[in-house]
């Protein structure tokens, strides 16, 4: 029986829209970025967007829908509420075949959502409303949940609410008691520059795989050296991982460097979620063998499937020829 993958993240609904240079320019939105806003702004885009597609999201989610569909069970933990769009965001995650497990909330803010803005050449560019996600806390944590697990994933995201980071530390605390291994994802690196004496501190005590792209990674080393980031991070980490795109996925292990090239692919629709299938693929293979230069390439493999369509969940369909 294939151990299980416990992930804690965001409960963030995808609302996805064409959109142009100049209207990022126009609303002062970072092209590639992920900015977190109050609801009373991301009211106003959503009514403002051309909208192409709607699905479950956030980091987290999506990664263990992927390795879901890939054939690995996964459990999430995230809070949403008991409205239209937290009903949504469970059943979708269920469908998937990941079993989410925290009760929905009665009062409150309503349940988080994310606008997305893919310019022409499949860059993307969001803006986050957390709403219900930040209230996620301790109380929501079961050591039930923890039952033949090896993996458990958490998104820097999270750290954006004082009561998930609770949450976050509770897990860490139960994971340890059952030998689970931690995997951390930088997530942005806008949030690394906000929390990075924290982030810091946490890779360092907690954290056995690191997770990030190159512009995550120069926030939180102040290098995208090889040489510098593999001396920085050997003493405290078993496994780093670094994406750079269409330059495939640099690892760190044991002092030593591997370079991974990426998959080509020829027409990118939209690049979002091409971190979050990387850390499927990558996760999934790495739960049954325990290769971390073929389970990076396998990443790569998955990564090059999501962009080729709009959105970051995946399908069976998509994903089913790599099974």
């Amino acid at each position: 029986m294939k151990k299980k993958i416990l992930g804690f993240g965001n409960a963030v609904l995808d609302m996805i829209s064409e959109s142009s240079d100049e209207y990022l320019l126009k609303n002062n939105l970072e092209k590639g970025s992920m900015s977190l806003v109050e609801q009373d702004i991301s009211d106003k885009l959503t009514s403002e967007i051309n909208l192409i597609k709607k699905s479950s999201g956030g980091s987290v989610a999506n990664t263990l829908v992927g390795i879901s569909l890939l054939g690995t069970p996964t459990l999430f933990c995230g809070k949403v509420k008991n409205d239209d769009l937290g009903n949504d965001f469970k059943e979708d995650m269920e469908k998937s075949g990941t079993k989410f497990l925290c009760n929905q909330s009665e009062t409150g803010l309503p349940t988080a959502r994310c606008l997305v803005f893919v310019t022409p050449d499949g860059e993307r560019t969001m803006q986050t409303f957390l709403g219900a996600s930040t209230t996620l806390d301790e109380g929501d944590v079961s050591e039930s949940f923890f039952e033949e697990v090896r993996f458990l994933l958490i998104e820097g995201y999270l750290w954006s609410s004082e009561s998930a980071r609770r949450a976050i530390f509770k897990a860490i605390e139960i994971s340890k008691k059952y030998n689970i291994k931690i995997i951390f994802s930088l997530s942005n690196h806008n949030l690394v520059k906000m929390f990075k004496n924290d982030f810091l501190k946490f890779i360092t005590d907690h954290v056995d795989i690191l997770i990030g792209n190159e512009m995550e990674f120069f926030e939180i080393f102040s290098s995208k050296e090889e040489k510098i980031i593999s001396n920085k991070v050997s003493d405290s980490l078993e496994i780093c991982i670094m994406t750079k795109s269409k330059n495939g996925v640099t690892i760190f292990k044991d002092k030593k460097t591997f370079n991974i090239e990426a998959c080509k692919v020829d027409n990118v629709v939209d690049s979002t979620g091409a971190g979050d299938m990387f850390a499927a693929g990558f996760i999934s293979k790495l739960s049954y063998e325990d290769n971390v230069v073929e389970a990076a390439k396998f990443g790569c493999k998955v990564a090059a499937k999501i962009i080729k369509q709009y959105g970051a969940r995946p399908t069976r369909d998509l994903l089913k020829d790599l099974e």
